[in-house]
């Protein structure tokens, strides 16, 4: 099921990247390419694109072995922003997430996921120990924002996202139909990009488990803050910094906070016609929870750009 899944994600790439390049030619042609690097952090957006992430995370904790444990994973994303007749603007974006290897801590019958060691911290014992778990399908993500860029290079959203329990680990998924708000605020300058994203999501249904069948016995209600921010270098160079802070309200104390610091370069580019932008950024986690969290993330990023749906 893994190569089948990763096997859809490359056809769904390639399919869109040679049946769109001359929409994409539109956009270069409009924009210098650090232009094109702000619009494609800009989260209300003009460019509709298809984002592609890799990354590696090491982890660190209390928990015998927890020093010893990586996760590698893609991510595929795409954005598609429409125009509305009053002149704002609609995104809609959905990831689909496959992770190579996902470690758990064994203990007793159980397997527990990092989401779900943040809860149950205070409770496990250090007289189990890790496995690496294997590759599958995660929880597919989505939202859908309603927003703008105004003439001095503010922009705005608000919207809805959420996320569907399709992981296909069954041993530690979480199972649970997650919904919530989000919003983005920020401006673009002559020099780059400066901004904040952030959501909550809450569970707000289960998946598969009944009261007969292993019941779920745990809750989700997470915040999510990414900073948004690049500094033009010209030439297509950019200096990038985009770290996602996360605090699980339900995660036991010491357990809560996960803050990476850090950031990389990006570069704007053109192949065949075809406006892309890679980037390579590196977090050091200067906050993480006590008992099992990531210590040091590695992403490498490459967006190719669709389209540019203007508004205008």
């Amino acid at each position: 099921m893994r190569r089948f899944s990763t096997g859809i994600l490359l056809v769904l790439l390639s399919t869109t990247l040679l049946s769109s390049g001359s929409l994409a030619s539109e956009a270069a042609g409009e924009n210098l390419p650090d232009n094109i690097a702000f619009e494609l952090m800009n989260p209300i957006g003009r460019l509709s694109a298809v984002d592609n992430r890799l990354f590696y995370r090491s982890f660190q904790g209390d928990l015998p072995g927890a020093g010893d444990q990586t996760t590698q994973g893609y991510v595929f994303e795409p954005v598609i922003p429409f125009g509305l007749p009053n002149g704002r603007r609609l995104a809609l974006r959905f990831s689909l997430p496959v992770t190579f290897s996902t470690p758990a801590y064994v203990l007793g019958n159980r397997e527990y996921a990092a989401w779900l060691i943040r809860q149950r911290a205070d409770t496990l014992t250090d007289d189990g120990y890790f496995i690496e778990g294997h590759g599958h399908l995660d929880d597919v993500t989505y939202d859908l924002a309603y927003g703008d860029t105004e003439d001095d290079g503010l922009f705005w959203m608000f919207g809805l996202a959420g996320a569907l329990p399709t992981s296909q680990d069954g041993s530690i998924e979480r199972d649970q139909y997650l919904l919530g708000p989000q919003a983005a605020i920020g401006k673009t300058y002559d020099w780059g990009i400066i901004g904040a994203w952030g959501k909550h999501l809450v569970d707000v249904a289960s998946s598969k488990r009944t009261e007969d069948q292993n019941p779920i016995d745990w809750n989700t209600s997470e915040t999510r803050i990414r900073l948004i921010f690049a500094y033009g270098l010209g030439n297509g160079w950019q200096i990038v910094s985009n770290p996602e802070f996360v605090y699980d309200w339900e995660g036991v104390s010491g357990n809560k906070m996960l803050l990476p610091l850090g950031g990389g370069v990006a570069k704007t580019f053109s192949i065949g016609g075809v406006p892309v932008r890679a980037s390579l950024e590196g977090f050091y986690y200067a906050e993480s929870p006590e008992a099992f969290g990531p210590e040091w993330q590695v992403n490498f990023n490459l967006t190719p750009v669709i389209s540019a749906w203007s508004l205008d």
